[in-house]
């Protein structure tokens, strides 16, 4: 009969713990990210970082391929306005014809918009709830498994 020292089984029963651990929070990361809300939320915090990178791969493949000239303009579109967002709350509504298609509607919060407008810099604090719904509605199409949000970046 074979014996494992005492301080050799705590070990191995905490390594082991730690790698299910791990694991679990990686998987779950991962099931929330990928969603409608997820998009939405990845292109939001990317416009709120002014990360054109990551708010380009938050947007449906085929409009954030855009030509060389196109997508400076674009870039430069970008940059003018910085924007904070505060409490957002979104609302699914997915597409009864098709599962690859929802639409994401901010339900609450607020935002707060920055930008020069003729050189003069101007500040805005907008209701969530008090803008247009379309305004506050984000398309969403599932592409490859992927959630993107469906804008034009141009």
């Amino acid at each position: 009969m074979s014996r494992v020292a005492p301080g050799k089984t705590t070990f191995v029963l905490l390594a082991l713990s730690l790698v299910v651990l791990m694991s679990a929070t990686v998987m779950l990361a991962g099931c929330g990210d990928n969603t409608p809300e997820g998009a939405v939320d990845k292109l939001m915090n990317a416009w709120q970082d002014m990360d054109w990178q990551a708010y380009k791969a938050a947007v449906i493949p085929a409009e954030s391929d855009l030509p060389k000239g196109l997508e400076e303009l674009a870039k430069q579109k970008f940059r003018q306005v910085r924007v904070k967002f505060d409490g957002i709350k979104m609302k699914t509504v997915y597409d009864e014809k098709d599962k690859n298609k929802a639409a994401v509607v901010l339900d609450g919060g607020k935002m707060t918009i920055k930008a020069k407008i003729l050189g003069e810099s101007k500040t805005e604090t907008r209701d969530i709830l008090k803008m247009p719904k379309e305004e506050r509605t984000y398309e969403t199409h599932k592409v490859d498994g992927v959630w993107y949000v469906n804008i034009k970046l141009g």
